[in-house]
């Protein structure tokens, strides 16, 4: 499968997705958007693909939507360019296998809503996050009114939206919007081993922990259900069988998954 507007990579169960349009800063045009949905179709349907690493290419993560192809749009005519850049969003959250955002520079926008919309991110210590919808007389999107207040609370998710003030990376940290910072020389090495420990796992373990905590919020009752299901399913797997023998003979599991 060909792309123009991203890079694809699979190496050792590990699937490489970089947006490259560094000349815009990896702005979301029409065209890559498609591109992304059938690249997260092609990791949901590779059961070789264990984990998705998301980066961009050059200075930029991402700069969200490209204003450039905005200009006269109508109310249908936005409503239906929202729905398909939703359906990214939906895509990501559906996809039973963990994605790790590489936040290699700036976010903005609807770039931020990518990296909201990863399982883990780690953000390098040039990164920088900007929410600038008021700016232009516009609203956050693509799932934003949901990600955000999760991981910063509603408060912070409020300043976030009103000010559309740029926070640096320690910021985004202490906020609780990055799960780590590291040198941004090092950014692909640290990315690389944490989804290198992650395509060793119990990958049904983590499909679904990933989803049932994405029917979050609900309430105890729900998940208490769920879990004794997941958990039957669980106890039933060669992964679970492995672990319980790995850990009577003091050894490290092999999991393959199943």
């Amino acid at each position: 499968m060909d792309f123009k507007y991203i890079l694809f990579q699979e190496k050792d169960h590990i699937a490489k997705i970089t947006l490259n349009i560094p000349e815009k800063r990896n702005a979301l045009n029409l065209e890559i958007r498609s591109e992304l949905l059938d690249a997260f179709r092609r990791v949901g349907d590779e059961d070789s693909i264990k984990v998705l690493v998301i980066t961009g290419a050059g200075k930029a993560f991402c700069a969200g939507g490209d204003l450039g192809s905005m200009e006269g749009v109508t109310p249908v005519g936005g409503r239906v360019r929202l729905k398909k850049g939703q359906r990214l969003i939906k895509a990501m959250v559906e996809l039973e296998k963990p994605i790790s955002g590489a936040i290699n520079g700036n976010a903005a926008g609807a770039g931020v809503s990518i990296a909201l919309a990863c399982d883990i991110l780690i953000a390098s210590e040039e990164a920088k996050f900007v929410i600038p919808f008021t700016k232009i007389g516009l609203v956050p999107d693509w799932g934003q009114f949901y990600f955000l207040p999760l991981r910063v609370g509603i408060a912070r998710a409020k300043e976030l939206m009103f000010m559309a003030e740029m926070i640096d990376a320690r910021e985004a940290e202490r906020l609780g919007l990055v799960n780590r910072i590291v040198p941004a020389e090092k950014l692909e090495e640290e990315v690389l081993a944490f989804a290198t420990r992650l395509a060793r796992g119990p990958s049904q373990s983590y499909a679904m922990i990933k989803s049932a905590l994405n029917r979050w919020p609900a309430s105890l009752e729900s998940f208490l259900e769920l879990e004794s299901t997941m958990q039957a399913v669980a106890f039933s797997s060669h992964d679970f069988d492995e672990g319980r023998k790995a850990f009577l003979e003091k050894r490290k599991p092999v999991f393959n998954g199943t």
